[in-house]
């Protein structure tokens, strides 16, 4: 069985993997596991399954972490990597958000993330950490189309007329707060995008990952790398190495 693992900064980025990944790899032939890590620092650190789909055949798994907090996707990645290469997982992705740091700041912030400690500085890239420039909504934003499904109102010139910005017209990437555009979107119909687990399951399934899949992904290249990171990962292109024990016993 191939397995791989993500380690995402929040619930939201959870949500889009556990749906894309399916859609890419088949909703029968993939095992999901979703967990949450709460804790540490000042308080115990606790692990626990948020959700799961198990068919009755599979040929892959992916793991899912929420980790909580952007800041603290390297760190899970490396406190589990043993255990994780142990059970058999090959493949390990970090998914995380640019803000609210500034455009300006991501070469310092991929240069921080792509520092390996020292046992693992011999050998290639262990995982590989994708940064969502601004938010994962950049990404929920571009396939504009969904609003329609929220309210057939919700046309682009109709969002413009109101908020200054045609989602259909306008790069993604510029914006500074999609997440809050998108609020500010549904509040012309009444309702709000809060980021809760709901809210982000009902906008996640109403987007249409054949066209994520087959346009938008070209015009974001985050989100083309993920899918092709998964595409990859599928054909079993994807063969990272596997640490010795000598390397394994020196990150204890």
């Amino acid at each position: 069985m191939k397995k791989i693992a993500f380690f995402v900064e929040g619930q939201t980025e959870q949500v889009f993997i556990n749906r894309l990944i399916k859609e890419i790899i088949g909703y029968k032939n993939l095992t999901v596991l979703l967990k949450k890590i709460s804790g540490g620092t000042n308080a115990p650190k606790r692990e626990f399954v948020r959700n799961y789909s198990i068919p009755l055949k599979s040929e892959f798994t992916a793991l899912i972490y929420d980790c909580g907090s952007d800041n603290r996707v390297k760190s899970e990645i490396l406190d589990n990597i043993n255990s994780l290469r142990e059970a058999g997982y090959t493949n390990i992705i970090g998914l995380r958000d640019l803000y609210p740091l500034s455009i300006e700041e991501l070469p310092r912030l991929e240069k921080g993330l792509q520092y390996l400690p020292y046992p693992l500085k011999k050998k290639d890239y262990p995982f590989d950490i994708i940064i969502a420039v601004r938010e994962v909504e950049t990404w929920f934003l571009a396939e504009s189309s969904h609003f329609l499904k929220v309210d057939k109102k919700l046309t682009g010139r109709f969002i413009e007329k109101h908020l200054g910005f045609n989602p259909d017209m306008v790069n993604p990437i510029s914006r500074e707060h999609p997440s809050e555009d998108i609020n500010r979107i549904y509040k012309l119909i009444g309702r709000s995008y809060t980021k809760k687990y709901w809210q982000v399951e009902k906008l996640v399934n109403r987007l249409d990952f054949n066209k994520i899949r087959k346009d938008i992904r070209f015009k974001i290249p985050a989100l083309n790398e993920l899918i092709t990171t998964i595409e990859k990962f599928k054909e079993g292109q994807l063969q990272e190495p596997v640490l010795s024990e000598k390397e394994k016993s020196s990150l204890n």
